[in-house]
C-alpha cells in the first residue's frame, strides 16, 4: 500500500544533477503560518529520461474550488521527515485525463447521460521507497520550471524557465467525453484506500499491489511495528524538535557505548539467496539492487554510490563487501539516525584519485 501526498504538497524541488542520486523537498501544507511540513529527500538513483540531469521546482495548478487539505504532521508521527532510498518513477512527461468538476458532480452527470468533457493534462509522478514504505506524489497539470543557471549566493535564486512537456498525447484525444470509470485514492494517517467508480457500480478496494511490495520480511515488520510505537509523539515547533534530536542522539551513543549492533541478516535474510548479479541483464540487475535498497531504507541504512561504479557495481559490491560485515541498532530503527553506507571504500579509481591528491606537487 502506497503513503500518498499529493493532496497536500504546496511547493517542491527535485535535483537529479550528481550520479545516480536523487536529492530535494516538498512542503506540505500546514494549518497556518510556519506549519508547513518540509520533507527533504536524498534517494539513490536516477529519475526518468525526461528529468535525468535536470533540477525542477514544481507547485500544483491553481483550481478554483479545490479544498486545500492540510497535513497535519502529529497525525503522522512515524512519517520520517528526512527520507532516504531508492527512487521510484520520478517523470514529467505522462498525461492523466482531468474532471472539470468535483467526483459527485461528475458522476451525478454521467448518470443523467451528460458526463462533463475531460480533458488531458501533464502528469508528474514522484515515487520513492523509503523508511516509511513506498510513497508516492502525483500532481495533474502542476506548474514545472526548469533551473537553468544554479544560485551562486545567499541571495541568489539562480534562473529558472518553464519546462517544457514533449509527450505527445494520447491516440484517443478525439474523446472528449468522461469515460467510463475513474478512481479516488482517500488517504486518512498512514493508510490509503481506493474507490473504484464506475457508470453502474461502485466498487470499494484496496490500493494494487506494486513492484518492490512485500519485500520486508516479517522478522522487520516486527521491528517496525514496535519502533513505531516508540515514535509516537509530536514533532510539530522548535522545541520539540529540538528536544526529539536530542533524544535520538543520546540514544544513538547509547546503542554504540553497549553493543555491536545486529547483523544486516537479522533483518534481510541469509544474504546468500539474494540472486547474484552474473547472467542478469543490466535492467534486471538495477531492479534487483533497487529492491535491496528499499529493504536496507526501512531500517534507516542509505548507500552513496561514487561516479564510477554502475548499478551492477554497487549491487556486486553490497553482496560481496558491504553487507556481510554490515550491523544494524534495531533500537534506532524508525527514528531519524541514518546509517551510510558507501562504495568509495571499495572503488579503485576512488582509491588512486585520493592517493595522487595527498602524493601530489607540495605533498
Amino acid at each position: 500500500m502506497a503513503y500518498r501526498l499529493s493532496e497536500y504538497v504546496v511547493y517542491g524541488e527535485i535535483k537529479n544533477t550528481n550520479y545516480y542520486s536523487t536529492s530535494g523537498f516538498v512542503v506540505l501544507r500546514g494549518g497556518g503560518k510556519r506549519q508547513d511540513t518540509i520533507i527533504r529527500l536524498n534517494l539513490t538513483g536516477d529519475c526518468k529520461e525526461d528529468l535525468r540531469g535536470r533540477h525542477i521546482c514544481f507547485q500544483p495548478s491553481e483550481v478554483d474550488g479545490a479544498q486545500e487539505a492540510v497535513f497535519r504532521v502529529e497525525e503522522h508521527p512515524a512519517l520520517q521527515l528526512s527520507q532516504i532510498g531508492p527512487t521510484g518513477t520520478i517523470s514529467a512527461s505522462g498525461r492523466v485525463r482531468v474532471m472539470p468538476c468535483a467526483p459527485a458532480e461528475f458522476m451525478r452527470r454521467a448518470e443523467l447521460g451528460e458526463p462533463p468533457p475531460t480533458q488531458w493534462k501533464r502528469r508528474l509522478c514522484i515515487e520513492w521507497y523509503g523508511q516509511n514504505g513506498r510513497i508516492v506524489i502525483e500532481l495533474a497539470d502542476p506548474v514545472i520550471e526548469e533551473c537553468v543557471r544554479e544560485p551562486s549566493g545567499k541571495d541568489d535564486e539562480g534562473e529558472w524557465a518553464p519546462f517544457a512537456n514533449d509527450e505527445p498525447l494520447p491516440p484517443d484525444d478525439s474523446c472528449t467525453t468522461g469515460g467510463l470509470s475513474f478512481t479516488i485514492v482517500h488517504l486518512q494517517g498512514a493508510d490509503a484506500t481506493v474507490e473504484h467508480w464506475g457508470l453502474k457500480d461502485e466498487v470499494a478496494g484496496e490500493d494494487e499491489a506494486e513492484p518492490g511490495d512485500g519485500l520486508i520480511p516479517g522478522t522487520l515488520q516486527k521491528e517496525l511495528d514496535a519502533q513505531t510505537a516508540a515514535v509516537e509523539r509530536a514533532i510539530r515547533g522548535q522545541d520539540d524538535t529540538s528536544d526529539r534530536v536530542i533524544e535520538e542522539l543520546e540514544l544513538l551513543d547509547r546503542c554504540i557505548e553497549e553493543g555491536d549492533g545486529d547483523p544486516i541478516s537479522y533483518f534481510l535474510g541469509d544474504l546468500a539467496r539474494l540472486p547474484r548479479p552474473e547472467g542478469l541483464d543490466d535492467e534486471t540487475v538495477e531492479a534487483h539492487l533497487k529492491s535491496l535498497l528499499a529493504r536496507l531504507a526501512a531500517v534507516n541504512v542509505t548507500l552513496d554510490v561514487c561516479e564510477h561504479m554502475s548499478a551492477r557495481d554497487c549491487y556486486r559490491v553490497l553482496l560481496d563487501d558491504i553487507l556481510p560485515e554490515c550491523t544494524v541498532y534495531k533500537e534506532l530503527v524508525g527514528t531519524g539516525n541514518i546509517t551510510h553506507l558507501s562504495t568509495y571504500d571499495y572503488c579503485s579509481s576512488c582509491t588512486a584519485e585520493l592517493d595522487a591528491l595527498f602524493d601530489g606537487p607540495g605533498n
